[in-house]
């Protein structure tokens, strides 16, 4: 098998994470998902929460703080209780991205993982011992797995596909001005409407067995 790292990327309520673990445990490849995080802000020097928020849309305070990083002769005195840049070096969302990027390909290189999320499919798309998955399912089965989930009614549930879905394609064309549901970004998508994660990865599996 010349299959030495699977990226997936997986939409809300389609048990993405569930066929992640299956697929590592199947092929005995480490399973990779917050560690990316962990590793990136230890690279930078600061929380995980922080690099983390580089992931979903910068709130107000962090785009006034990247605007602060990107011109330092704003008035320091014009924030409350200011952060020393000595103790806290202000990054931007973009470089916390990078950092992020970096430990993808270092985790890459080393191999046998299966990497879901953090836009994985698109840092690793030029590498050929990669498969490049989606987990993808209907509106209403996404929504009969988060209600059962998460213990939420069919509104709520709706709601936290809706929101997910609109963060996940801000996401990919604030850094990357590409189309998170692109079919080409991908070898393989899988429908998990009707696949329990096992079968699913299973599926994804043979793909790998086959390359």
């Amino acid at each position: 098998m010349n299959t030495r790292v699977v990226s997936i990327a997986r939409q809300a309520g389609c048990a993405g994470e569930e066929v992640a673990r299956a697929l590592a445990e199947q092929l005995g490849f480490r399973y990779v998902d917050y560690q990316i995080i962990q590793r990136a802000a230890q690279e930078a020097g600061v929380s995980p929460e922080t690099v983390s928020e580089a992931e979903h849309t910068p709130s107000v305070m962090t785009r006034l703080l990247e605007a602060l990083a990107r011109n330092p002769s704003i008035p320091v005195g014009a924030w409350a209780d200011p952060v020393p840049l000595t103790a806290s070096p202000l990054y931007t969302s973009t470089d916390y991205r990078r950092f992020v990027e970096q430990v993808i390909r270092d985790l890459a290189d080393q191999g046998r993982c299966v990497i879901i999320g953090h836009a994985g499919q698109v840092i690793l798309r030029e590498r050929l011992d990669t498969v490049k998955v989606l987990v993808t399912g209907s509106r209403d089965f996404r929504v009969r797995r988060l209600m059962n989930g998460m213990n939420v009614d069919d509104k709520t549930a709706l709601k936290t596909i809706e929101r997910t879905d609109t963060e996940r394609l801000d996401y990919y064309k604030r850094f990357y001005d590409s189309g998170w549901l692109t079919p080409c970004s991908y070898d393989l998508s899988v429908n998990t409407d009707h696949l329990n994660p096992a079968q699913a990865a299973q599926v994804v599996a043979t793909v790998c067995s086959l390359r």
